[in-house]
């Protein structure tokens, strides 16, 4: 299940800071808390990402060096996503009892929200990210080991993927999917480094086609692909490829 929530800034001239994936991460759990505390303490403390969200979307806005962006648009978005409909409707009426976001110095309030419609996932399907995507691996530094943040241009970057989708889809569905393979062809990828709470974390906004399996496909567009989805990493929504009709927008 996905939502889509739109807020609008307490104030005019509102900056959004660069680095506020722990802050929405940290609200989202007390929003939940508000309706079910048993979910959002299971959404806490697993080692399990039950859901995963997205870069807040600004339609209009200014770039603040050193500060952040200023929101010139009338509102913003944010999408929240999860196989668990149960955490999505606490999530939701969590924000309908205690609207406000508080980012930094800045506070939006949540003026809509609405469940978005389930998109079909077929063969080869093309995916956008709407946050980005980040698979991690250990690597030997002299006589330590080091945590290393991939990227699409290394090729361990696809078999870490393809490890971690498995373990997330088997601790969370209680099974393995029929079938496990799946492979992605990236058609481009842009390198981000996002700072949650002390650490920064490196990952990649891409285009890419989906082959394989339908059942990951699905578990990924709902919970996100790669890791630390619960910090606002993975999240994809499928592009549209079918042909307009006449008329039709």
């Amino acid at each position: 299940m996905r939502v889509e929530i739109k807020f609008r800034p307490a104030k005019e001239g509102t900056i959004l800071p660069f680095n506020y994936n722990y802050d929405v991460y940290v609200q989202l759990l007390e929003k939940m808390a508000i309706v079910s505390p048993e979910i959002a303490h299971e959404a806490e403390v697993s080692h399990v990402d039950y859901f995963t969200f997205s870069r807040i979307m600004v339609r209009k806005r200014e770039l603040i060096p050193d500060r952040g962006i200023r929101v010139l648009s009338d509102d913003v978005s944010l999408y929240v996503s999860s196989s668990s409909s149960e955490l999505i409707k606490a999530v939701v009426e969590g924000f309908i009892d205690s609207p406000v976001l508080q980012l930094g110095d800045s506070a939006f309030i949540a003026d809509d929200i609405k469940i978005l419609k389930e998109p079909r996932i077929k063969e080869g399907a093309l995916f956008s990210t709407l946050s980005p995507i980040m698979v991690r691996t250990v690597k030997l530094s002299g006589n330590r080991m080091k945590i290393w943040d991939l990227y699409p241009s290394e090729e361990a970057f696809f078999d870490k993927l393809r490890k971690v989708m498995l373990m997330r889809y088997s601790a969370i569905m209680g099974t393995m999917p029929e079938e496990k393979d799946f492979a992605i062809d990236v058609i481009k990828f842009k390198p981000v480094r996002i700072l949650v709470r002390d650490t920064y974390y490196r990952g990649s906004l891409m285009i890419f086609r989906y082959h394989g399996s339908p059942e990951i496909a699905r578990f990924g567009y709902e919970n996100g692909f790669g890791e630390k989805t619960r910090y606002g990493f993975g999240m994809v929504k499928v592009i549209d490829e079918e042909p307009k009709r006449e008329g039709q927008e």
